[in-house]
């Protein structure tokens, strides 16, 4: 079993050199890449003691499934990082927005995976069974890692890119603006609406308007006629 040991070491370590160079590719930000292969060492490292708490013993086949397991915690990290880099804001705001955007497709792969591989479990080949706890053991370490101590770790002491304050300024003046566009549109509305309410009322008014014209100009001639009655009378009275 010792014998393996210096054979796992060695492998781990070159998979997790080309992880990094691989890594650095896809992500030109070395103190991203550093905040991701610390994450991806520590849940290698938790793999190791939840397979040794299993009781997997060190062998070529756990070799095997370290090196598989540095793919899946590469992936978990990457994905996180590389939409905290995207979003724009602050630090906070942009973890925000990586977990948000990225938080529920890292958990349904992981529950994915562990359903596709959960009849490995009551096989009775050693093979089988180990390669079940190892994949449900590194889908679970990786997004509990990915989804609770990596967010927190890049909203302390991520990359923070003159892009992102730039567009953080901009996104400011450009809330101001509408902010200000709003209230003039409100004030806007507001006038068109005080004038609505005036004309209305001037237009409820008018018909009451009308019919005391209508009601003075009867009355009036009325009166007219009553004068040219009496008038008649009187020239009759004389005749």
């Amino acid at each position: 079993m010792y014998e393996v040991i210096p054979n796992i070491i060695q492998t781990f370590l070159i998979a997790i050199e080309a992880m990094y160079l691989a890594t650095l590719l896809i992500i030109p930000d070395l103190k991203s890449v550093i905040i991701i292969i610390s994450t991806m060492f520590m849940i290698l490292v938790s793999l190791i003691a939840s397979l040794y708490t299993c009781g997997i013993q060190a062998s070529s086949v756990m070799m095997v499934e370290l090196v598989m397991s540095i793919g899946f915690c590469s992936d978990f990290c990457v994905h996180i990082v590389h939409a905290f880099l995207t979003a724009t804001g602050t630090r906070k705001e942009r973890a925000q927005q990586a977990l948000i955007n990225m938080g529920m497709p890292i958990l349904c792969a992981s529950l994915s995976s562990i359903i596709g591989i959960f009849f490995l479990g009551f096989a009775h080949s050693y093979l089988f069974r180990t390669f079940f706890i190892t994949i449900v053991s590194i889908m679970v370490l990786g997004t509990i890692h990915a989804l609770c101590f990596l967010p927190v770790i890049l909203s302390l002491i991520g990359s923070n890119w003159s892009s992102h304050i730039n567009n953080n300024k901009i996104e400011e003046n450009n809330s101001i603006q509408m902010t200000s566009t709003i209230n003039n549109d409100s004030q806007i509305n507001e006038h068109i609406i005080e004038e609505y309410i005036t004309k209305k009322n001037k237009l409820q008014r008018a018909p009451d308007t009308i019919e005391e014209e209508d009601y003075d100009l009867i009355s009036s001639t009325t009166d007219k006629d009553e004068t040219a009655i009496k008038n008649l009378n009187v020239y009759d009275g004389k005749m």
